[in-house]
């Protein structure tokens, strides 16, 4: 495996982790001032919201591999990226609702119930920051930008004036 498959696998691991942690913040603070549970359904049972919220970790992750690996468009990579966690987010808790019940059309109220809530959309806003910023980052160093030590505008100027003065 080559450096930039395992940089690019690796920044992922974090991105992941950055999301986790920024569902569970944003689902607090909503579920604190909105007065909201994370699932319409009260007999959804203690793992249904917490596997969702882990399915779609997973597939960002997966997401951001992919399109970090192949180059392509920032804002399409993370808009796609948003879309799928989103829809992956919603179809395990329907899934895992639809398996509690035993019904398949109490699957398709749930995801219809949840689908525009302030959780799920959160779940996509946040999967299409993080994927924006991941993806601009993998631009970033695929442009060279980490060939050379950051600098700040002051120390060119002075570099320059050394020159100028030998």
């Amino acid at each position: 495996m080559d450096a930039r498959r395992q940089y690019v696998r690796t920044v992922a691991i974090f991105a992941a982790v950055l999301f986790v942690a920024l569902a569970i913040l944003v689902s607090g603070f909503i579920s604190l001032y909105g007065g909201r549970e994370v699932l319409t359904e009260r007999d959804a049972g203690p793992l249904v919201a917490p596997v969702m919220f882990l399915v779609a970790a997973c597939t960002l992750y997966i997401q951001l591999v992919i399109f970090g690996v192949r180059r392509g468009s920032l804002l399409a990579g993370a808009l796609i990226c948003a879309v799928v966690t989103y829809l992956f987010f919603m179809l395990s808790g329907a899934i895992l609702y639809t398996l509690g019940r035993g019904q398949l059309l109490i699957g398709l109220l749930f995801f219809g119930s949840n689908a525009l809530g302030p959780y799920a959309i959160a779940v996509g806003v946040i999967a299409f920051v993080i994927g924006f910023a991941f993806l601009l980052l993998i631009s970033y160093r695929d442009s060279g930008g980490l060939q050379r030590t950051p600098r700040w505008w002051w120390e060119n100027r002075d570099d320059r004036d050394r020159r100028n003065g030998d």
